[in-house]
């Protein structure tokens, strides 16, 4: 099952909603939590300015 699961989320991603891009990881993961105690589901990922922070719609 989670080869049809990886395979479906490769063919249909879920859409983000950027929030912020943070300098540094401590600050991304900080406001990450926050998002996630206010109920969103937060990821973020290394990009060249820093630490972008998105909410999965």
């Amino acid at each position: 099952m989670p080869k049809l699961s990886r395979a479906l989320s490769q063919l249909f991603p879920a859409p983000v909603i950027p929030v912020s891009v943070l300098p540094t990881l401590a600050e991304a993961r900080a406001l990450s939590a926050l998002l996630v105690a206010q109920g969103h589901r937060a990821v973020f990922h290394r990009t060249a300015a820093g630490f972008a922070v998105e909410v999965i719609a």
